[in-house]
């Protein structure tokens, strides 16, 4: 697996390249493998990829030659604002969102944006639930359910070699004990955590039970 950072910021994006290494997008990593790639979470870094893959895929936006399969951890704006001028769920291309919840392209239609997704891309959205594992791009998906608000999952992400936990956007400072240690027993032995760190421990007091972490959990 190859993993790429396109966005790593919560909330709202921002112009800070000069403070941050991977700049101000939301929330957007890139899986590749083989056999397609698995993009996890489609904040504003989305339209960065967006961009890469108009240079550099003769066939973009179709991707019929290498599958792409998009991964939301939940439905908040900063998970999902990419998909708003992500070209191939637009297009016919194949695309499948694999989703928490029901209809994520619910905010994308008027009053509330311009126009509306068409039938397709909602056609092409797949259910899935805590404890439930599925194919994607791929690879193997386990999703289990996070630390936040609003049906956020996180996930499990294996290729049969490597292992990979994303666990975007989870609180720690509420677990009880018995949970935080069935969390680190599944976190044990991964290749990778990709893992909430949204605050400095003197801000986090007054935003306890916001379902995020600091930089010391």
């Amino acid at each position: 697996m190859k993993l790429t950072v396109y966005g790593c910021r919560g909330s709202v994006s921002c112009e800070c390249a000069a403070h941050a290494r991977y700049g101000g997008n939301t929330a957007c990593f890139k899986l590749e493998t083989g056999e397609g790639a698995l993009i996890l979470d489609a904040g504003s870094g989305l339209m960065r990829l967006d961009e890469e893959l108009r240079r550099t895929m003769p066939d973009y936006p179709r991707l019929r030659s290498r599958p792409f399969d998009i991964l939301l951890s939940h439905l908040h704006f900063d998970h999902t604002i990419g998909l708003s001028t992500f070209t191939p769920v637009w297009e016919d291309s194949g695309v499948r969102v694999f989703t928490p919840r029901e209809n994520p392209f619910g905010a994308f239609e008027p009053p509330w944006w311009p126009v509306s997704m068409p039938c397709y891309a909602t056609a092409g959205t797949v259910l899935v639930k805590p404890g439930e594992a599925f194919q994607a791009g791929g690879l193997s998906v386990a999703p289990f359910s996070a630390s936040h608000s609003d049906g956020c999952l996180s996930f499990c992400i294996t290729d049969g070699k490597k292992s990979l936990i994303y666990m975007l956007d989870f609180e720690l400072g509420p677990l009880p004990a018995k949970a935080f240690d069935a969390l680190s027993d599944r976190c044990r032995g991964a290749d990778l955590i990709i893992f909430d760190a949204s605050y400095h421990p003197d801000d986090y007091a007054p935003r306890r039970g916001w379902g995020h972490s600091t930089v010391l959990d």
